[in-house]
């Protein structure tokens, strides 16, 4: 089971994943046997915040308070005995900034009766966006009839360095001198080259020349695309933790836009990429999408919902603006190259669940002709090809936000997954790191995976049936090999 947090996900300890994992390992907190003694020890602990004058106190302190009961806050997780834990109330968390001497764990309540759920979530939010060295352990208050406390651990290394400097600069640094911070632009275009290119070159280079940046939206537009009709700011916060503390540009400067240098930008479209690379840039990723409370209890709740049987493989199959690329530049693929392109991964790993990932209505009827596997797909809006498309038009059902949250949604449901199976795009990139960060042994050990490469590697077997496909275009008459006559 996957736990969903507010910068991205971790083990639970139920997971079914080996022993010896190192974020098993890292992870496995007996989370419930100690929520069920903090909920025992609430009024003692709201009691000695709201009498001492000091918004911490560590453990020590309320222990010795009450050294007669034999109720111990860390019994039964022995993981956090030794380690510093300090108290919180939630109401102090706008005025508290933890930069030195960081608790390992620490764990936010209030004493006061008028603070409802959703406030008290909001400033743990804040006080999260300000300090992305720490992630939330699930389970979160869901209900108003839970007790409201929040359980924070620091993150492991690499991700802790990497944050701690962020959130110095992105916050302690921005919000000192907003004006001089560099810019850059939400691109709108696809999830992955929108964000993956704003995490690996903007807030890459941000850290490197130690000048914050913010995003702001281009002339022409109005917003985040994928935010639109998600909240009134219409840009990443909707979703996302606050990635720094400026407000967002009013007027894009192209002037104060940190150009890039051949040699400072990756090659962010190569996923061969060496592991360590990889699993930088995906913290840094990470760190402009940590989910906000709502989108934490949206996802974790359709995540349940979905209950995706393992061990499964994912399937990407990107069809539909495919008609829209000449037959140089993307290739099609029916489902079933999909299938023969992996069956000897599936059959080894004895898979017969399918995550199918797709665009497109007439894949969903392709996967009735291969009734011996189960196949499992998110129940939404998807095109069919007697409708009108546009190259990249990410949102069939006409709402971005509901789009992004399936999307968000299938991420932490295909990192259950332990094989991929799908073509080149960024989109598929993205995924296939989402399950890397969960696999096997390893912070980052990727997962296998099975590629129909839709730019190189065309054999010339498929015509696409696609009555849309751009024929007329100048590089159609220039197939690298012909296709095979339907005859």
């Amino acid at each position: 089971m996957l736990q969903i947090l507010g910068y991205g996900f971790r083990l639970s300890p139920d997971s079914s994943l080996p022993t010896n994992s190192k974020y098993l390992n890292h992870f496995s907190v007996d989370l419930h046997h100690k929520l069920i003694n903090l909920t025992r020890e609430i009024q003692f602990v709201q009691q000695q915040i709201k009498d001492n004058p000091n918004p911490t106190l560590s453990t020590s302190e309320i222990i010795k308070k009450k050294k007669n009961n034999k109720t111990d806050i860390a019994h039964g997780t022995p993981e956090l005995t030794d380690t510093r834990r300090h108290f919180l109330e939630i109401e102090s968390l706008e005025s508290v900034t933890i930069r030195e001497n960081e608790p390992k764990v620490l764990i936010l309540t209030t004493s006061k009766r008028s603070t409802t759920r959703m406030q008290a979530a909001d400033m743990v939010d804040n006080f999260l966006s300000r300090h992305s060295i720490y992630q939330i352990h699930q389970p979160e208050p869901s209900s108003d009839k839970d007790p409201l406390i929040w359980t924070l651990q620091l993150l492991p290394q690499p991700e802790v360095s990497v944050y701690r400097a962020l959130d110095r600069l992105q916050h302690d640094q921005a919000r000192h001198k907003c004006n001089e911070s560099g810019q850059s632009l939400y691109f709108s275009s696809g999830w992955h080259a929108d964000i993956w290119v704003m995490a690996m070159g903007a807030l890459q280079l941000a850290l490197k020349s130690k000048r914050p940046v913010s995003f702001a939206f281009r002339e022409s537009t109005s917003g985040w695309h994928y935010a639109t009709d998600a909240c009134d700011a219409k840009d990443f916060s909707c979703y996302f933790l606050n990635y720094t503390s400026c407000p967002r540009p009013e007027v894009y400067e192209s002037a104060n836009h940190p150009a890039l240098s051949d040699k400072d930008q990756p090659n962010i479209w190569d996923y061969r990429l060496k592991p360590a690379g990889e699993y930088y840039g995906f913290i840094v990723y990470a760190y402009l999408t940590r989910m906000r409370y709502w989108v934490r209890q949206e996802v974790g709740k359709r995540v349940a919902n979905f209950n995706l049987s393992k061990p499964c493989a994912v399937m990407h199959v990107r069809q539909n603006d495919i008609a829209l690329h000449d037959n140089w530049r993307r290739y099609y693929y029916p489902l079933g190259a999909y299938i023969d392109k992996s069956k000897n991964a599936t059959d080894a790993m004895d898979i017969r669940t399918i995550l199918l990932m797709t665009d497109s209505e007439e894949v969903l009827e392709e996967t009735k002709q291969y009734p011996h596997l189960q196949w499992r797909w998110m129940p939404k809006k998807r095109f069919s090809r007697s409708e009108k498309i546009k190259f990249e038009d990410q949102f069939p059902s006409g709402s971005p936000k509901e789009e992004s949250i399936s999307l968000l949604t299938l991420f932490h449901l295909a990192s259950e997954c332990r094989l991929f199976i799908g073509g080149v795009s960024g989109f598929g990139t993205l995924v296939y790191r989402y399950m890397c960060l969960l696999h096997t042994k390893n912070v980052w050990d990727c997962p296998p995976h099975r590629v129909v490469d839709q730019h190189k590697a065309y054999k010339g077997k498929y015509d696409n049936p696609d009555p849309r496909h751009n024929k007329s275009t100048k590089h159609y008459g220039r197939r690298v090999v012909p296709l095979i006559d339907s005859n």
